[in-house]
């Protein structure tokens, strides 16, 4: 009987003992996901899935983990598995709402949310924490969140989970003083909540209150120096700081990336903990390191397609545009089309320019960019005059008319003289080859010349290339004079000037003064000789001007 006692005294020992494992390894998964381990906590959570399969709560948080590491379809498969290991338990059908806000489909997580509350006890709040904390994440955060979230507070005010969550919700509606407020209660009713100290940093960071912020994640370090969001944090708050302050940009620069390896070193290099390391390379332009990180991730994963997308965007930057656009059509041809940005064809676009024969495919790549995101209508005009420079004038008038037809560009009037020059020099290289090309380019031309004029009209090169371009319009038996007005302006403002004139201005001017001699040849034979003399003054030997003026003056003309 003694022994009985015993053995079940041991056995029950062994239940509470595995128990406490148990749920001590759910909290060591948390602690994880929170400290951005995510494949620690995977790891974690597909044992506890394995090693209690009715526990549904394991299914719950490993689908949170796929969601947040951007695995929507592993998530839902999860999020179901917990469902069918206990129907009853509400936080699956949470997480199935989130995986519909995930996919923009509202009504459906509305109906997921919906199948939750009933299931929830009156005294939990964690259904309502987490709807708020799925509306905060969804693509379009919702104020709903903020409502359930409410609701979770009333349920539980004492739950710091709860205050951090206001904290996103508020700072997600842009209110920085509410969030701080909510951050700050958050800590202090949990000060291992390390999190919401983090987020105080972030409100700082936001308001550009660089030392603020980094002392704030610096207090973080110092309650735990292995908390490796705060260091990544630091990262990119140096990073902006140094942007702010370019005459310390490499030293700051070079201390962000420092702590960016501190974290990597912190959250075990992990697939997940690359990709957050590979944005913020692209963010500080370090291309050589962003390719061999890209590498290094294809031999964790070399079928991820962000994975391509790193080695595209590091291939373009470090010289290798054939490579970038296969690793680009390589990706596109992976993904879901909602899942391609506008970075994404903003670099096959550039890509494809300069590469020889894909210059059109290019150019439709780059409207593609400018079509999602407006801004990239600004990236047009380096790649126009990059095309322009390289005598790609049919190109570079199509890639600065992206950059100049978009009301949203901050274009100069630079772009438009551009743009102009590429219309006309496009229009003479046919012209040269016999390819009749379409007089339209032309008035195109003149059309931005005279823009430029308007914007700017003591800048002389525009008045000579609608000079030029107005003596192509003409008609040359019967001319009516339509460059010179802009000859005779840009002789003018060219002139006005102390200086001698440099060998180009030289050069222009004998043009200038020979196009208006041989018009006035005909109309005012005084006229035509006083600027075929200035044509010699400038080139003594010019044969044009000197056979001009030898049948002007043997025609009766006067010096």
């Amino acid at each position: 009987m003694e022994m009985m006692k015993k053995i079940i005294k041991a056995t029950l020992g062994l239940i509470l003992v595995g128990s406490a494992v148990f749920a001590q390894s759910l909290a060591d998964a948390k602690k994880a996901i929170d400290a951005e381990q995510y494949q620690k906590g995977k790891t974690i959570l597909k044992t506890l899935t394995s090693s209690q399969p009715a526990n549904a709560e394991n299914y719950f948080y490993l689908g949170n983990v796929y969601l947040k590491t951007d695995d929507v379809d592993s998530a839902k498969l999860t999020y179901n598995q917990g469902v069918t290991a206990n129907p009853k338990f509400a936080l699956n059908y949470v997480g199935l709402g989130s995986v519909a806000l995930a996919e923009n489909n509202e009504p459906a997580a509305k109906l997921s949310f919906d199948q939750a509350i009933p299931l929830t006890d009156k005294k939990d709040q964690k259904t309502y924490l987490f709807i708020g904390k799925a509306y905060i994440k969804a693509a379009k955060p919702n104020i709903d969140a903020a409502l359930n979230l409410e609701k979770a507070k009333v349920i539980n005010a004492k739950d710091a989970e709860v205050y951090l969550a206001l904290g996103d919700a508020y700072r997600a509606q842009l209110k920085n003083s509410e969030a701080y407020s909510a951050y700050r209660t958050a800590f202090d009713l949990n000060k291992t909540l390390l999190r919401s100290k983090v987020e105080l940093g972030v409100i700082n960071k936001m308001s550009k209150a660089y030392p603020e912020s980094a002392e704030e994640f610096n207090s973080v370090i110092a309650l735990d120096p292995n908390y490796g969001p705060a260091y990544r944090e630091l990262a990119e708050t140096y990073y902006l700081w140094a942007n702010a302050e370019p005459n310390k940009y490499n030293e700051r620069i070079n201390q962000a990336l420092q702590y960016y390896e501190k974290y990597m070193d912190l959250t075990d290099r992990s697939l997940e903990s690359r990709i957050r390391h590979a944005d913020f390379l692209i963010l500080a332009k370090k291309y050589k390191e962003l390719e061999t990180e890209a590498n290094e991730m294809a031999k964790i994963d070399k079928v991820n397609p962000k994975v391509l997308r790193y080695l595209a965007y590091s291939s373009y930057e470090n010289g290798n545009y054939a490579g970038s656009v296969q690793a680009l059509k390589d990706f596109i041809a992976k993904v879901e089309p909602k899942r391609i940005i506008a970075k994404d064809y903003l670099y096959l676009g550039r890509a494809q320019m300069k590469t020889p024969g894909s210059e059109t495919e290019g150019v439709n790549n780059l409207k593609k960019a400018v079509e999602l995101d407006s801004t990239n209508a600004e990236v047009m005009s380096e790649i126009g005059l990059a095309l322009f420079k390289a005598k790609k004038y049919g190109e570079a008038s199509k890639t600065y008319e992206l950059a100049v037809n978009n009301p949203r560009s901050k274009t100069t009037v630079y772009d438009s003289f551009y743009l102009g020059l590429s219309y006309y020099f496009d229009y003479a290289t046919q012209n040269n080859a016999k390819l009749n090309p379409s007089k339209d380019l032309l008035v195109k031309a003149d059309t931005l010349f005279s823009y430029v004029i308007q914007r700017s009209p003591t800048s002389p090169d525009a008045y000579l290339y609608r000079a030029r371009v107005g003596k192509q319009l003409d008609d040359e038996q019967a001319s009516k004079g339509l460059m010179v007005p802009y000859f005779e302006k840009y002789v003018e403002l060219v002139t006005a000037k102390a200086e001698a004139p440099s060998p180009a201005v030289k050069n222009n001017l004998v043009e200038a003064y020979t196009n208006l001699g041989a018009y006035y040849q005909k109309t005012d034979k005084a006229k035509a000789i006083e600027y075929f003399n200035k044509v010699t003054e400038l080139d003594p030997a010019n044969p044009y001007a000197m056979s001009a003026l030898k049948a002007l003056k043997g025609a009766g003309g006067s010096k």
